[in-house]
Formats: structure tokens, sequence, C-alpha cells
């Protein structure tokens, strides 16, 4: 049993988590090994149990450990936490982790188009700074994509940021208080996990199943938790693929609207739908604040994207951009206008769902026989492991093989993992023969054989 080595010049449970720690990186403890049950170890340790809980909750925010439902806490494989990204030091290793769009070849026309660009009146917008955040000519186009996805926006609560991710940690840094709880799905984006870790935020998980998001949960938890503020993604959601049901989007919004809670609606993924499920936004629009991005469905370096926001907080989202990145880059903005009047962006969406396509059926070739979600619109697959696989293991062992891919540990909002599954994206590798190779490894592991 591990018992740790307490300095006492430091608060008890710090002093716990540290020894943590300090043993991960000793090599004391490794990767996989459980920890003692909390009653067990303050037992051990003459301690109040409150003050381990307390530890063992630290332990979890600094991306130490994880819990499993009945089987207790286990030090984390591959170290603490982060927003996948590929290292570019091998291209001996195949990348699953990192959830980008699926590879296209630059076609004629996009270079081209970027090409005119330097002949277009943008330039002039580098040589000055864009009045509050956005230049008006932005606006009309960025309704004209907003409500292609059925969002009632308004001009006065439109704002433009650099992507989707930048656009969710606005809406945090402008209506989260640090310490406080925010409420999502149990499985989210490591984005969202890692921003809520750097700000000082509680991201408590809602359970899930086939029609998304519980909403009695939702309710529940909002009520006990006096939780203001929720970050979800209801569409295509990462790494469930789930939809939430039309039922359930419309209790959310009813919800939302009478509790006064604000909802962050994150819709990255949206665009790669030609029937787009209603957006909560436009059921409760003066409880949503409506997230979208180019750079799921265009283009990755495209780094453009849209708040819809109730008109009334759009001053303070405004100021949080101002802070984490003053202004989106107004070359970008002009970009992403013009190719959304001139249906540009539309026939590059076109192009990403073909060759999505091909890569998801490849996939459900490959690992056919096993447990996967899959959605030919989606980014990625995700694999439901086989007894006795725990997801952060199947990921070191993959790891020696070269293959990295994104264990449930990762994507868990809390400290306990719902399931033993990993999301295994397909678009940042852009050979297919090699992406072939990779999944064929990974089935090669599922079964023994590797």
């Amino acid at each position: 049993m591990w018992i740790p080595e307490l300095d006492p010049s430091r608060p008890v449970y710090r002093s716990i988590a540290e020894a943590l720690a300090q043993d991960i990186a000793s090599g004391r403890l490794s990767p996989g090994d459980k920890l003692p049950p909390q009653r067990d170890l303050a037992q051990a340790l003459a301690l109040n149990l409150s003050s381990v809980t307390k530890a063992y909750r630290l332990a979890f925010e600094l991306g130490l450990v994880n819990g499993e439902t009945g089987r207790g806490t286990f030090v984390r494989a591959g170290g603490p936490s982060r927003i996948p990204w590929p290292s570019g030091e091998s291209r001996s290793s195949i990348d699953f982790a990192s959830n980008f769009p699926m590879p296209l070849d630059p076609s004629e026309e996009v270079v081209q188009l970027c090409q005119d660009m330097a002949r277009y009146d943008v330039g002039q917008r580098l040589f000055e700074y864009a009045p509050r955040g956005a230049v008006s000519d932005d606006i009309a186009p960025a309704m004209q994509w907003l409500e292609g996805l059925g969002v009632p926006a308004e001009p006065d609560g439109i704002l433009l940021t650099s992507g989707a991710i930048n656009g969710v940690f606005a809406c945090l840094l402008a209506l989260a208080r640090s310490g406080e709880t925010v409420l999502c799905e149990e499985l989210t984006s490591p984005g969202l996990v890692s921003c809520a870790r750097m700000m000082g935020l509680k991201l408590v998980g809602i359970p899930m199943d086939g029609r998304g998001m519980k909403i009695d949960a939702f309710e529940r938890i909002a009520t006990e938790t006096g939780a203001r503020i929720a970050v979800l993604n209801p569409t295509l959601h990462n790494p469930t693929l789930t939809d939430l049901s039309q039922d359930r989007r419309e209790r959310l919004a009813a919800f939302a609207s009478r509790s006064g809670m604000m909802i962050v609606e994150d819709e990255v993924y949206a665009p790669l739908l030609e029937t787009v499920p209603t957006p909560i936004v436009a059921l409760a629009p003066s409880a949503v604040c409506y997230v979208s991005s180019f750079s799921k469905a265009v283009l990755p370096g495209l780094r453009i994207g849209y708040i819809a926001a109730p008109p009334h907080i759009a001053e303070r989202l405004r100021n949080a951009i101002r802070v984490s990145t003053w202004m989106p880059s107004p070359m970008l903005a002009s970009l992403a206008s013009r190719w959304i009047k001139d249906g540009t962006a539309s026939r590059l969406i076109a192009r990403r769902r073909n060759a999505g396509r091909e890569r998801i059926e490849l996939a459900q070739k490959i690992l056919a026989g096993h447990k996967l979600a899959a959605r030919p619109e989606g980014l990625h697959v995700w694999l439901t492991l086989p007894a006795p696989w725990r997801s952060d293991e199947f990921a070191l062992y993959a790891k020696g093989k070269n293959l990295s891919v994104m264990p449930a540990q990762d994507l868990a909002a809390g400290s306990v993992v719902p399931g033993q599954a990993v999301r295994i994206s397909l678009g940042a590798e852009p050979d297919r023969k090699r992406l072939e190779h990779g999944l064929t490894q990974l089935t090669r592991i599922l079964q023994g054989r590797d």
C-alpha cells in the first residue's frame, strides 16, 4: 500500500498530492498503479477522511490520477493530460489522437482565391486595428454563416474570434469566476478540460446515453451545485458522436430560460452535417452563447470563429476576446467573409464531408467486429475496449507501437471515467496508406496479436 512521506510545513492535502507527483516522477509509482482507498489512507496516516479526499481531488485536477467506478483511483498512464498536438518529431508515429479535420489536397480554386486576396482591399486592414474587434463588412457574412446553422443571430450580438476554442475561452473568461462550478457532458473535449484547469474552474460532468446528455441529471446537478454556466457540445458530440435529442434540447432550453443559467453551445462540428438539428440558441436565445468556427469544417489554418450571444453581454465577451487575443486577424476575417458570400466555404465543406466518409468507412471495415461508434460526417470513431483493457493502458501500449490514441481518461470531465474507450481520430494523418496500416495495427492489438 502506498504511504506518502508528508512535508509538515505544507497543508496536509497539498503535501499528499505533491508526494504523489514526486513518487510518480521518481518511478516509485508507475502508470496504472492503484492508489489505496481514501478511507484506508486516512487511517494509515491518522488523518481526517476529508483531507485525503481533498488531496485526491487535487491530484485529479493536476492530471495525475483518474478514478473508475467500482474499481478505485489509478495513476494516469502517459502523464498529465494536455491538448493533443502532433509533435512533428518523427514520421514513424501515426497520430490518432488529434481531432483534426480530414485532409484535403490544396485545390487550384483555393490557391487562386488566396492569391486574389493580395489584390483585394483587405491589405489595408493590416495597417490598423479593427474597431470593436471586427469591421462591419464581416458582420453580415457572419450572420449568413450562423443562419445557415439555424441560429437566429442579431448583429449587436455577433463577435468574431480566433476559432472555437478561443470563443469558448472568451465565454468562460467573461462569465465565470475562479473556483466556481461549470457543467458539461461527462465526456468532453480535452481543450475544455485544460481550459477549466488553467482558469481554476471545477468541471462537473453530466451522465449521457444514446440520446445525448440526460436532462433529468442536468437539472438535478445544476440545482444541487448552483452552477450558473454550462459548456455543451450537443451536436456530433466529441467524443461519443451523439446528437442531443429534440425533446431534450427543448427541456434544456426551458430550464436555462427559467433558471437564469447561461449555456455555451459549442457547435464546432455542426457545419459538417448536411441537416443540422435545431440549435439550443434557437429555443432560448437569451440564455445561450452559440460558438461556431471554420477550422473543423473548412480549413484548419483559417482561424476564424463566431459567437452569437445575447446583446446585453456582448461587450463583456468583446473585452474577454481583447484580453485573450486582442482581435482575430482582420485579413483572415475578410477571407472568411468572402468565402461565405461566394460559396467557397460551402464547396470546401462538401469536399471535407466526402473525404471524411471515405476514412470513416475504412475504419469501420478494419475495426469490424469491435464495438464502434461512427458517423459519416465525423472526424473520428469511438471504440469501446474489450475487457480487461483500461483505456489509458491501451493508449500507453499503442504509444509503444508508435500509435497515439485519445483515452477516455483524457476526455473525462470528472475524476471518474465513464467506461473504457478510446477516440481514434482519422484526420491528422495525411497519408491514407499509413492510416490504413495504423488501423490494422490497432486491430492486432485488440486481437492480442501484437
